[in-house]
């Protein structure tokens, strides 16, 4: 009977990932980082910063994996760590080469987690291929079977490698209850138990960094009062009518399928909400005395379209601001969680 071993160099405790046990072969190991960065390309490194995030909103960050050796066998087993009792966070957009299984949520109060589990096994089985030149995620695997072992097939990629930095996952941190300004919570990237096999040095770099609560959002994109996350289809498009005043306050609503939750559906109170916040909406940031339907109005429906990317935001829009800065200008000011 064929006996596999999982090579891992970011090492986390047995029972950390669905119950399954991790060895480590006789390989040198890289030292493995998973870079917590406000995008997706690493930089800059939030490690051991604290970031404010408004008492009502949201704040968005990726983790992303790097090691210090070029097509490196590797795996690795990972927790973020947080403190329910202080914040909320969900994981989303995982990496799914060589993962184990889905992001599994441990709750439980102050020493809460999610615990995320990627693997190499392929080096056991390549008999032709040398230590270090078949791994997770930096190269394409071979041919089946001598990939990924399919441990959990609908969740399991086989497929081409990347080159680091990759994004593993997005995270999305939100405040339990109405914290008072200033104070706290620390998020965490560790993987229990790692160590390197060819020294006593880390096999992986803990890193980490603190939220602080902030005075509230300034704006609120909920323009129909529903409670849910704004939409491009509804709260976007009332907002761009809204500004256009040309438009009758009657015809704001004409063609929107309202969520049954909704709060506000009548034209008027809809205008009065949007003019009641001012210049906040001015999301270009050009100084006009007013926001307008054709820039802001514009810009803000295409952000809240996740299906449009950052780029595409401005296409045809006279402005200097770029759509990544639009997306992140509504997340600081707004509360929302867009990809910028």
């Amino acid at each position: 009977m064929q006996k596999c071993m999982f090579s891992v160099k970011g090492l986390v405790a047995a029972s950390a990932v669905a119950g399954v046990a991790f060895f480590v072969s006789g390989a040198a190991l890289a030292v493995q980082t998973v870079t917590p960065s406000a995008n997706v390309t690493g930089t800059p490194d939030l490690n051991a910063t604290t970031v404010p995030v408004p008492s009502n909103g949201s704040y968005t960050f990726y983790g992303v994996y790097s090691d210090n050796q070029a097509n490196s066998e590797s795996g690795l087993g990972l927790k973020l760590k947080y403190d329910a009792t202080k914040v909320n966070v969900v994981v989303s957009e995982e990496y799914t080469k060589c993962r184990i299984a889905p992001a599994q949520s441990q709750v439980n109060g102050s020493n809460s987690q999610w615990v995320m589990g990627w693997i190499d096994t392929s080096i056991r089985r390549t008999s032709g291929t040398p230590n270090g030149q078949v791994g997770w995620p930096d190269v394409a695997d071979p041919a089946s079977p001598d990939g990924c072992l399919a441990i959990t097939p609908a969740n399991t990629d086989t497929g081409a490698g990347s080159a680091s930095a990759q994004k593993l996952f997005k995270a999305v941190v939100t405040w339990v209850g109405s914290p008072a300004v200033g104070a706290t919570a620390a998020i965490s990237l560790d993987a229990e138990g790692n160590f390197s096999y060819a020294s006593a040095s880390p096999g992986f770099t803990n890193k980490g960094f603190t939220v602080q609560a902030a005075a509230p959002n300034l704006c609120n994109l909920d323009v129909d009062g529903s409670g849910g996350t704004p939409t491009a289809g509804v709260d976007g498009l009332l907002i761009k009518r809204a500004l256009n005043s040309f438009i009758p306050a009657a015809n704001i609503t004409i063609g929107v399928t309202f969520p049954v939750t909704a709060t506000r559906a009548i034209g008027a109170d809809i205008r009065t909400f949007v003019n009641g916040q001012g210049n906040v909406f001015d999301v270009d940031g050009n100084g006009a005395s007013a926001p307008t339907a054709g820039v802001d109005g514009v810009l803000i429906q295409r952000a809240l379209n996740t299906f449009i990317t950052s780029a595409a935001v401005t296409t045809g829009v006279t402005t200097t601001a770029t759509g990544a800065q639009v997306r992140t200008y509504l997340n600081t000011t707004c509360g929302t969680s867009l990809t910028p």
